[in-house]
């Protein structure tokens, strides 16, 4: 009876409706319900600031790294482009013309390796700092969290829920009291109407089966 009382005051704040049609149910649940910005709280928290500007520091050092990898890309293309002009100048006699085009052809390997070389720098550092930004807010959410249900629970209230607009993280409502929760009613209910035999009684009917490995014997 308790646990329906305190879920007709959580649907009725939710509808937005209790307070015209339930008073006396919006009074008894306005202190004990409360909801949390979690999207604001994440962002002003002093340790996400301290990650960001940690991430951002990491981001520049990267880039005078790629920098230092562009100017030496920018060095062989100009030399490349030099010698592909040296071995069209019929000026210069053929001996001379055919060891600038083996150099041309040489350096213009070197150029689409260092490119190669670029674009896979790139690609591995984006990787790795996506991964750690990913591991920094997996932590800081799980600090914040840990907070709130301190919190709720020293304060006793029933119900912590996210109203931010990104609710996946942790999920809407953060915290529960264990009087609020349904979960073994429910399971109770739906594995009251299990059955003796445990075969599935024509359940998945419809459902395609794998095909069964065919062996091969010679190895084929």
């Amino acid at each position: 009876m308790k646990k329906r009382f305190i879920l007709s005051m959580v649907a009725g704040l939710l509808a937005g409706t209790a307070g015209a049609q339930q008073p006396d149910i919006f009074d008894s649940a306005r202190d004990n319900i409360v909801f949390v910005d979690l999207e604001r709280v994440f962002n002003e928290y002093y340790k996400t600031q301290l990650a960001k500007g940690k991430i951002e520091l990491q981001k520049k050092d990267v880039e005078v790294e790629k920098q230092g990898m562009v100017d030496e890309m920018t060095g062989i293309n100009e030399e490349v482009d030099t010698l592909k002009k040296e071995v069209r100048d019929i000026s210069l006699a053929e001996e001379v013309r055919d060891s600038k085009r083996l150099l041309y052809e040489e350096r213009l390997l070197d150029l689409r390796a260092k490119q190669k070389e670029i674009e896979e720098f790139q690609t591995l550092r984006g990787k790795q700092i996506q991964l750690q930004v990913t591991r920094m807010s997996q932590k800081i959410m799980e600090e914040i969290r840990l907070t709130i249900v301190e919190y709720a629970k020293g304060n006793s209230l029933l119900a912590v829920i996210d109203s931010s607009k990104r609710q996946s993280v942790i999920g809407v409502f953060i915290y529960t009291h264990s009087d609020v929760d349904i979960t073994e009613d429910i399971l109770n209910v739906l594995n009251s109407k299990r059955p003796d035999s445990l075969d599935d009684d024509g359940l998945f009917d419809g459902e395609k089966e794998l095909a069964p490995r065919q062996d091969n014997p010679e190895g084929k």
